[in-house]
């Protein structure tokens, strides 16, 4: 019955990795070409799911062993391979590979068969592991999605921009050349009361109309610049966390001692919290990209009304000034906790973030490597044909 079940679940396993379209991915196609060895016929994120197919079909499972927990995350992390390579969320799909490698060539191939009770244990201990890659590829996902989010909207505000320079120069070139048009935009910029606009001719109204859509753009490419800017210094700090976590998961060993399990069991239960925290921060940052985008939209739809489009830009630029005292007071607040003690306070200067997020990541790295060189085994020549 458990080898029937454990059968069934390769075959769901190979079928799944390779039902994967490469071909049509929307990741990049440096992403899909890159190669840790350039003898390989495709890039590492197919060629781990080839060779880990290769490794199911040529070494089946065939122990008495309940192994369903197990397949049931790995067929998880699959699906997530499956859906971050078509999608094209690349950290997503580098962390669903990284976990499926090591599940299939440290867990599910090293599986204690000989001592039941142990076995038991190895597998709800690695259950558990494995959801800690399934919880990885979901934040990595989020921060890949807030990636392509920023990146979109950053080449919107670009477009926007090179349009308001030309509505800009087309205005100075008018200016240059029709005589009229100079003096009507001079005397409404030095006569600009209530009791003037009342007396303003239409070629001055015409001109207070173009002064005050300049002034709209640039309040609102003012506003949507500042407020992208802080999306990506959120997404970056995102980014650095999530990439630390992975180093941190990739990196945990492995155990099947029944005397170190407990002390496994609280490493996870670490890992765990801080994917938590990481998850409320994220959402935190989700909320950021959300409020930005509200600013940016009420702007857009300011009334049509020469005047309240007027009042909107003034407010537009009352609430850019606001938004910088609030980062100068958070920016504070965060020097006074330096000056308190960083690490008493579980905090971390950049430097240092830094520091440990490169020793980390040389870990992975070696481990990554250390894994794709187990695949090798499983390559076979039809690998290719």
């Amino acid at each position: 019955m458990i080898t029937n079940d454990t059968a069934r679940n390769e075959a769901a396993l190979v079928d799944t990795l390779a039902s994967i379209d490469f071909l049509h991915s929307n990741l990049p196609k440096e992403v899909l070409e890159a190669k840790s060895d350039p003898a390989r016929k495709c890039g590492d994120l197919e060629y781990a799911s080839r060779a880990l197919q290769q490794m199911l079909i040529k070494n089946p499972q065939t122990i008495s062993v309940d192994l369903r927990g197990i397949d049931e995350k790995l067929l998880t992390l699959v699906i997530l391979f499956k859906q971050a390579v078509e999608q094209g969320d690349e950290k997503a799909a580098y962390a669903a590979r990284a976990g499926l490698v090591r599940g299939f060539t440290q867990i599910r191939a090293r599986v204690p068969a000989n001592q039941p009770e142990l076995s038991k244990l190895f597998v709800e201990a690695n259950v558990r592991y494995l959801d800690s890659w399934v919880t990885l590829v979901g934040l990595s996902q989020v921060a890949d999605r807030m990636k392509q989010n920023t990146d979109r909207e950053r080449a919107l505000y670009q477009d926007e921009l090179a349009k308001d320079e030309a509505a800009t120069d087309a205005l100075f070139e008018l200016l240059k050349t029709d005589d009229e048009f100079n003096k009507a935009f001079r005397e409404i910029e030095q006569n600009d009361s209530l009791e003037d606009r009342r007396r303003w001719n239409d070629k001055q109204r015409e001109a207070h109309v173009m002064m005050v859509e300049r002034r709209m753009g640039k309040a609102r490419l003012n506003l949507k610049n500042f407020m992208l800017t802080q999306g990506e210094q959120e997404l970056s700090t995102k980014i650095n966390q999530v990439e630390m976590l992975y180093a941190k998961v990739a990196r945990l060993p492995i155990v099947a001692d029944p005397n170190l399990m407990n002390k496994y069991k609280e490493q996870l239960d670490d890992l765990f919290s801080e994917m938590a925290a990481t998850d409320v921060e994220i959402d935190e940052s989700l909320k950021l990209m959300d409020e930005i985008d509200g600013r940016i939209e009420q702007l857009n739809n300011a009334p049509g009304s020469v005047r309240a489009r007027e009042v909107a830009a003034e407010e537009a630029a009352n609430a850019l000034e606001d938004i910088k005292q609030l980062q100068l007071k958070r920016a504070g607040l965060l020097k006074a906790k330096e000056g308190a003690g960083l690490k008493q306070l579980g905090l971390y200067s950049e430097e240092e973030l830094h520091a440990m997020q490169e020793a980390l990541a040389r870990q992975e790295a070696e481990q990554a490597q250390k894994y794709m060189e187990q695949l090798e085994n499983y390559e076979g020549q039809e690998l290719y044909n």
